[in-house]
């Protein structure tokens, strides 16, 4: 494996330690079964194969060894999607700021990376979309940025229903191997740190759920989050903790 995977791999195992499982790459095996990877899906997941998926499903079950990757289960699938945008952002920042770059904005796939300002001083500006009707120009809210790494996970565009109306998301629980929804509608993650840390941060609590995420938040408060929410009433209401930052 080269540089460039043994940091990914780092990463993610670390941040797999943080939240509690939350955050698994090795659910690469339900992701297709779902139908959201690059493999064929299952028509129908019984529970009896996402059970049988389930068993590669795990972290603690690969293991980096001299640049090689050792499996206790040849079965293991590794998908790093859920932090593979944020890390190529790092990649690009990186260079620009090896080129003595002071002022930039990268984004791919909606996760974002900013330095310094726009022209005239003025902030890099962008919007949140609104998980209730992700095809609203007006967004749910408009953010101005300035060095700081930002992503944003929802299932609003991602998302499948099967003819007899059951709906799949492409989050996975990797603690049940379920596709089905959260409370939890959108969580965007603003981090000082790298990108890669956002975009798993933003995966693993849309895996957790609101009520699961705060927990999480309340004793990582260096996380600044606005989180978009059902209650228990089925009304949206937002947790908010990066405006007030």
């Amino acid at each position: 494996m080269d540089d460039f995977f043994v940091e990914v791999f780092e990463k993610s195992k670390r941040i797999h330690q943080e939240t509690d499982g939350f955050f698994d790459p090795t659910v690469g095996n339900l992701v297709n079964a779902y139908g959201f990877g690059p493999e064929k899906s299952h028509v129908n997941l019984s529970d009896s194969i996402v059970n049988q998926l389930m068993t590669s499903v795990g972290f603690e079950k690969i293991s980096l060894q001299n640049r090689k990757i050792i499996k206790d289960n040849p079965a293991v699938y590794l998908d790093f999607n859920s932090i593979a945008k944020g890390f190529a952002i790092d990649i690009v920042a990186r260079f620009f700021d090896s080129k003595k770059m002071d002022n930039y904005l990268i984004e791919i796939g909606g996760e974002i990376r900013t330095k310094g300002t726009k022209k005239d001083n003025k902030p890099w500006v962008i919007q949140i979309v609104n998980p209730s009707n992700a095809k609203d120009e007006n967004g749910f809210t408009i953010l101005k940025l300035a060095d700081i790494s930002m992503a944003t996970s929802g299932n609003y565009r991602k998302y499948r229903v099967t003819d007899d109306g059951k709906k799949y998301v492409h989050t996975i629980n990797p603690k049940t191997g379920l596709a089905t929804e959260s409370n939890l509608l959108s969580a965007s993650v603003f981090t000082t740190t790298d990108c890669a840390d956002a975009d798993a941060y933003a995966t693993a609590f849309m895996a957790m759920g609101f009520e699961n995420a705060k927990k999480f938040l309340d004793s990582n408060n260096h996380i600044k989050v606005i989180l978009i929410y059902l209650d228990e009433n089925q009304k949206t209401q937002v947790l908010d903790t990066f405006s007030l930052k």
